[in-house]
């Protein structure tokens, strides 16, 4: 049998990025078209909206940012946005706080802060590998809207980090109680849930890092 491969679909303006060729590098199967929402589209449940820093400030000046949260919640169940970089400089902290705040709380949609397109690509692709590789995870594009209770919504979270499916999901979630919890805990705290090691516990500790508001004092 043939190396199985995981499949991106990317919308024709993001085409030029770097991202694209890590991706390709990476062995994606990589499709370019005009998308309705999002920037990729990872599965029927999930698509992501690339932002770069400058961007996400822009956006959130000209409120852009929150029409683009609806638009992603009404085509995806489980949208994610990505932020590559770190150098802000049109909003203060409280500012971009305050917008990371309305994104969780408003829309349920997680950000995430990525170092590079680099750390883009391998993040896609990661996200990509769980959701295509898995047989639970075969949901068809419908781009209808549909509700998640509280719980699921950090289910669905919780299990974007590596190596956890549903079950181990759930298990996290009852052992510290919350998303914020799961992710702000240390690798000995990760290794007291069954069925977490030590390699699986800094593999989700590294991803963890990237979150912007574990680290800057959310």
């Amino acid at each position: 049998m043939g190396e199985q491969r995981v499949r991106i679909t990317i919308d024709d303006r993001e085409a030029g990025g770097s991202a694209i060729h890590s991706l390709k590098r990476l062995g994606v199967e990589v499709e370019v078209r005009r998308l309705p929402a999002a920037d990729f589209i990872i599965s029927g449940r999930v698509g992501v909206e690339r932002k770069t820093a400058a961007d996400f400030e822009s956006s959130v000046i000209d409120g852009r940012l929150f029409s683009q949260a609806r638009d992603l919640k009404e085509n995806f169940s489980s949208p994610l946005i990505c932020v590559v970089g770190k150098n802000f400089e049109r909003l203060d902290q409280r500012a971009r706080r305050g917008a990371l705040i309305s994104l969780a709380v408003d829309y349920n949609i997680p950000v995430f802060f990525l170092e590079s397109e680099e750390s883009l690509a391998a993040f896609l692709h990661q996200l990509a590998w769980r959701e295509q590789m898995r047989p639970e995870r075969t949901e068809k594009l419908n781009f209808n809207k549909r509700a998640f209770t509280r719980e699921e919504q950090s289910l669905r979270v919780i299990e974007a980090l590596p190596g956890v499916g549903p079950k181990l999901a759930r298990e996290l979630l009852s052992h510290f109680g919350s998303v914020e919890n799961v992710f702000t805990a240390g690798e000995g705290e990760l290794c007291e849930v069954e069925g977490i090691g030590e390699e699986k516990a800094r593999e989700i500790r590294k991803l963890a890092e990237e979150l912007p508001s574990r680290k800057a004092g959310a």
